[in-house]
């Protein structure tokens, strides 16, 4: 009797797979390989089929320029390959910056493509959503938290005076991790090229053909440009002094003195040169508030009492007429904030039920995850038989000691792999409880992990918990719009969320 497969070509679940690590030890591991079984495995137990696979080495996921990841991009949005899902191993994988995540989830779920991540339970009901959310957007503040650490470093070093960036045209560095030094070949030409353009007889262009005419090349072997003189006769490196974080004098040995760099600039005044001031002043991290009475943008400054004591304020801009935001201390004003973030924080029941959904669901979607456990350690029981029966033959003299210790040697692989399996999947389940803990360490705590943060950290942390921008009416904040997390406890508080605890996890909320 012949068998007729009734499944059509459009009910068919197709993906493809991505995979990325971002360094070259990452590369020459075993992080790609473990990347590509596990999505894979995922594949089989969701019956989809992969159609392609894309591999990007060495690159980071902070931006979505990345050669394979938009081969996929543009794989998946030809219609033609009636692509559904777009498998990775983690989400920090696809991006690790959130308004990327989102403008390249967006583009993708109107091609009718959706994101999965492996060890992570994200689809499309409301929880899986807002799960995504919250890891997309820690994940973020946790690569600026150590972004800002690795900043530190680097400015403990410029304040020793030494540059952490790779040297300017005629500098290098004598050794690995030493400070820049002149150039002896280049450096004296360098200086000859400021000495020239003082004289107010060059222009950027006939100064890069005098200065490559003498042998001067870019780093490239190219000859110079009149960008690259204008970049050079602007940087006060050159003098020995260090544009960065404020400025810092370097301890390297300058090339010019800062009277022939003085002379050099555009409308020189005999003044220090100090760093562009900041747009956004870290003094005053809630900047961008608007007025809810004339929605007019809020802004802070400090006003000098007559003992030159600081008084910082927060205030409409200049030429505004609005009373109700006129001048408002800033203690006063972060403080009526603070209050905003303790009202909107989650509670324990909240966090506990939260937890229980999401860990719930996690278990469904690996509920073969013990069968396939239970598979590979008969596996791995079946393969020690095995190498037993090697030992056997040998003690037989079925096998010459060459025989028997290659034998011996691909029974030992064999079981190491099924071992270093379990391993892994063991750790899948883990780190989904981690993960929660991690996430809840911000969040149970909302105003304490402002206050904490520093001024950088601030605005950053306020773009993960608030959507469009704070409304102050000279009293207090009103009502914001929430990122997920923060929007589903306010639900759930009101008694209309989504979140609601599954068959099976009352008893769990009630120990």
């Amino acid at each position: 009797m012949k068998v007729i497969d009734e499944t059509t070509d459009e009910e068919m679940k197709r993906g493809i797979i991505y995979c990325r690590v971002s360094s070259k030890e990452q590369v020459e591991g075993t992080s790609l390989d473990s990347q590509e079984r596990l999505c894979r495995e995922y594949a089989e137990r969701q019956d989809i089929e992969i159609l392609k696979m894309y591999v990007e080495e060495g690159e980071s996921a902070k931006t979505a320029d990345r050669a394979e990841f938009k081969k996929a991009l543009a794989f998946c949005a030809n219609k033609k390959n009636n692509v559904n899902y777009f498998i990775v191993h983690k989400l920090d994988r696809f991006s690790r910056k959130q308004e990327n995540h989102l403008t390249i989830r967006s583009i993708l779920h109107l091609g009718g493509v959706e994101l999965r991540s492996v060890t992570e339970p994200i689809d499309e009901t409301p929880v899986g959503k807002v799960m995504e959310g919250v890891l997309t957007a820690f994940a973020e503040f946790d690569n600026n938290v150590r972004s800002e650490r690795s900043q530190g470093g680097m400015l403990e070093r410029v304040k020793e005076g030494i540059w952490c960036w790779p040297e300017p045209l005629g500098y290098y560095r004598p050794t690995q991790g030493a400070n820049i030094a002149p150039q002896p070949e280049i450096a004296p030409l360098i200086l000859l090229g400021f000495e020239e353009y003082s004289k107010g007889t060059h222009t950027y262009k006939s100064l890069a053909t005098f200065l490559g005419d003498r042998g001067v090349k870019t780093k490239k072997g190219k000859i110079p440009c009149p960008q690259l003189m204008e970049k050079m006769i602007k940087n006060p490196i050159y003098w020995g002094f260090m544009n960065v974080w404020g400025g810092y004098m370097g301890t390297f040995e300058p090339i010019v003195s800062k009277e022939l760099f003085d002379k050099c600039q555009e409308g020189f005044k005999n003044s220090s040169h100090s760093a562009p001031r900041s747009k956004s002043n870290p003094l005053f991290p809630l900047c961008g508030a608007v007025c809810s009475v004339c929605h007019g943008s809020i802004s802070g400054s400090s006003s000098t009492g007559r003992r030159g004591k600081k008084y910082p304020y927060y205030h409409h801009h200049s030429g505004a007429h609005c009373s109700h935001t006129a001048s408002i201390p800033k203690e006063s004003f972060e403080q009526s904030f603070v209050e905003l973030l303790g009202s909107i924080t989650p509670d324990k029941k909240y966090e506990k039920l939260f937890k229980a959904v999401v860990i719930d669901i996690w278990q469904s979607n690996y509920k073969k995850l013990d069968g396939d456990n239970s598979r590979v350690r008969k596996e791995i029981e079946k393969l020690e038989q095995d190498r037993q029966r090697v030992f056997d033959l040998h003690r037989a003299h079925k096998y010459t000691d060459e025989e028997f210790e290659e034998q011996k040697r691909i029974a030992n692989e064999s079981i190491y792999q099924k071992k270093r399996l379990l391993q892994e999947k063991a750790v899948e389940e883990f780190d989904m409880e981690e993960a929660l803990d991690y996430c809840f360490n911000f969040v149970r705590a909302t105003s304490k992990t402002w206050l904490e943060a520093n001024d950088q950290n601030k605005r950053r942390f306020q773009g993960l918990v608030f959507k469009g921008k704070l409304e102050f009416d000279g009293e207090k904040f009103g009502t914001p719009k929430l990122s997920a997390l923060y929007k589903l406890n306010r639900e759930y508080s009101g008694k209309k969320s989504s979140l609601v605890a599954l068959q099976g996890v009352e008893p769990w909320l009630q120990e």
